[in-house]
């Protein structure tokens, strides 16, 4: 028996290796035709309309004028429930209208809001304590330390309210005087008859700066006006006859800027001179000698 050759048989057992790998794929491919096997095929009518050669207008018809319109149908109404939502049932009734919520912050008022309310007068637990750092927020308005105080015995001056003054003109009287107030206190601590714990309310007391009275310092400077049956009443009386404060006219502007130099425009500075400056005069030379050299 001959031998067969060895690249005979390497190419025999690649072919095999070939088909073994290639077969699997082959077999999974789509064939074209199934032979042996009836496919009915069943036409399906599609009706076309005869073109008549009438062109089809682009606006859809429109209808008669003398139409009468049309009937408007009841629709169903359901129940809602404000608290919740539900799906459940419909109820062929006419649909009706409930009383809108309230809203949720003063900004969805139409109206203004109310105007703050009073100050309330301290209650017995208050006693004289050491407020540091006060500001005042009008002529008779102090917020210290957590305190929203009003001075008690006096008409709190509001920054916005302004005062006529003689020809018709008004000035605002306000602010000046909130301006004079911040100006006295300089944030220098007040007493004041407070509780232990600042309240959240405006509260009405009396304060001191020092051995000052603030309500006496306002009315008598006339930067506020005694209240209704406030021992005060005379000093503002007095205020009124001096024209001081709001009962006067207003403060004396700024000085003029004249006597300041006005400042020199870029293309109007001076040259420097051409003259030679004079030479620095000479510091004389002590007349205690020089210590001697040393050996």
């Amino acid at each position: 028996m001959r031998r067969i050759p060895l690249y005979v048989l390497t190419i025999l057992v690649g072919l095999c290796l070939a088909y073994v790998f290639i077969s699997p794929f082959y077999i999974g491919l789509p064939a074209a035709g199934v032979s042996g096997q009836d496919v009915t095929i069943a036409p399906e009518n599609f009706q076309v309309p005869a073109d008549t050669g009438e062109a089809v207008p682009d606006t859809p018809p429109q209808p008669p004028e003398s139409a009468p319109p049309p009937a408007q149908t009841a629709t169903a109404a359901r129940q809602v429930d404000p608290d919740g939502f539900s799906m459940t049932g419909k109820e062929s009734g006419p649909l009706q209208r409930i009383e809108p919520r309230q809203p949720l912050s003063d900004m969805g008022h139409a109206t203004p809001p109310a105007p703050p309310p009073p100050p309330v007068p301290v209650d017995t637990t208050a006693r004289p304590k050491l407020l540091y750092r006060p500001v005042a927020t009008a002529a008779g308005t102090v917020d210290v330390s957590g305190y929203r105080i009003a001075i008690e015995g006096i008409n709190v001056v509001p920054p916005e309210e302004t005062c006529a003054v003689d020809g018709g003109t008004s000035w605002p009287c306000g602010t000046a005087a909130r301006t004079a107030f911040r100006n006295w206190l300089r944030s220098r601590a007040i007493e004041c008859n407070v509780p232990d714990l600042p309240p959240e309310a405006l509260v009405s007391t009396q304060c001191k700066l020092g051995t000052a009275d603030l309500a006496a310092w306002l009315v008598d400077n006339g930067w506020a006006r005694a209240s209704d049956g406030s021992p005060l009443a005379d000093n503002m009386k007095k205020a009124e006859e001096a024209k001081r404060g709001i009962f006067g006219s207003p403060p004396p502007s700024l000085p003029a800027t004249s006597d300041v130099p006005s400042p020199v425009a870029a293309g109007e500075l001076p040259l420097p001179s051409a003259e030679p400056q004079p030479a620095p005069l000479a510091v004389p030379a002590p007349d205690a000698p020089f210590p001697p050299k040393p050996q």
